[in-house]
C-alpha cells in the first residue's frame, strides 16, 4: 500500500505557508485512512507497517522505521528519535526510535514516532529533491524558545502535526462531555466556525479536578498527562487558557 499525502508546497518541495488549522486537517485525515475514526491510542507497530511506502506530493519516499538502537545527538547525549536522509539512497527516509531509552514509556514513544513522521512527510521531500542530508532530532528536554530568538517553524509544524495526529481535536470533543460529567465537571457548549457545537470547561486550568479528567482522556488516546493537558487548552476545551509549551 502507499500513502498518498498532499499539501501546498512551493517548487523547491517545502510546505508553504501551512497554519495550524492546515497542519491538523492532514493530520487527520492522515490518521483516518491508517486507523478509522475511532478515538483510541495510535499503534505504533501498525503506523511503521502502514507508512512503509509514501507519496508526497507526487514523490515515492519509502520509510525505513528502527527501534532497535541506540541514537545520539552532535553532543553525544542519547536522543528519544531521530528523522534522517542519504543522498545516497535518494527515495528513503530513515526514522529511529530510542526504544531502549524508552522501553516502559509507551505514550512517549508514540508521540516521539508521530514527530519524526511529520518530519518525513513535511521537511525531507525538499531535502531528498535537492540532494541534501538533513537530520532532525528529538531531545530529551523540550526546546524552549528565548526572548528574543527566531520560532523555529520546522520543529513547530512536526509539533503541531504530532498533537493533532495523537489527539485531534474532533475526537477529543467527542468523548469530553462523558468524562467531565464523570467527574462533576462545569461543562458548556460554544460554536465552532462551520457551527458545530463544541464543549469546553469553564474552570481556572489548575483546578485539581482538570488533573483526574486530563489523566483519563490521556489514557483514551495513549498520551501523557502533560501532553493531553496541553491538547485541552489549544484546542479550547478550557475556557480560561495559561501558558504552555512543547510535550512529549
Amino acid at each position: 500500500m502507499v500513502l498518498g499525502i498532499s499539501y501546498r508546497s512551493t517548487d523547491s518541495g517545502a510546505p508553504d505557508r501551512l497554519s495550524a488549522l492546515g497542519i491538523a486537517r492532514i493530520a487527520g485525515e492522515i490518521r483516518a485512512r491508517l486507523f478509522g475514526v475511532q478515538p483510541k491510542p495510535i499503534d505504533v507497530a501498525a503506523l511503521i507497517a502502514r507508512t512503509a511506502r509514501l507519496a508526497v506530493n507526487g514523490k515515492p519516499i519509502t520509510l525505513s522505521w528502527g527501534l532497535d538502537r541506540p541514537i545520539h545527538g552532535e553532543d553525544g547525549r542519547e536522543v528519544l528519535g531521530a528523522c534522517e536522509n542519504d543522498p545516497e539512497l535518494p527515495d528513503t527516509v530513515m526514522i529511529s526510535i530510542n526504544a531502549s531509552l524508552l522501553a516502559h514509556q509507551p505514550e512517549v514513544i508514540r508521540s516521539t514516532a508521530a514527530h519524526e513522521f511529520a518530519h518525513a512527510i513535511f521537511d525531507m521531500p525538499a531535502a531528498m529533491g535537492g540532494n541534501i542530508r538533513r537530520t532532525f532530532r528529538t531531545s530529551l528536554a523540550p526546546t524552549i524558545a528565548r526572548p528574543g530568538t527566531l520560532m523555529d517553524w520546522v520543529e513547530w509544524r512536526a509539533d503541531e502535526f504530532m498533537g493533532a495526529f495523537l489527539v485531534p481535536a474532533d475526537k477529543l470533543g467527542r468523548v469530553l462531555p462523558k468524562h467531565a460529567g464523570a467527574l462533576d465537571l462545569p461543562l458548556r457548549w460554544r460554536s465552532a466556525a462551520d457551527g458545530r457545537p463544541v464543549p469546553y470547561l469553564d474552570l481556572d486550568p489548575s483546578e485539581g479536578k482538570l488533573g483526574l479528567l486530563a489523566d483519563e482522556l490521556a489514557q483514551t488516546f495513549g498520551v501523557t498527562p502533560a501532553f493531553m493537558s496541553v491538547r485541552l487548552i489549544k484546542g479550547g476545551f478550557i475556557s480560561r487558557p495559561q501558558e504552555t509549551g512543547r510535550t512529549n
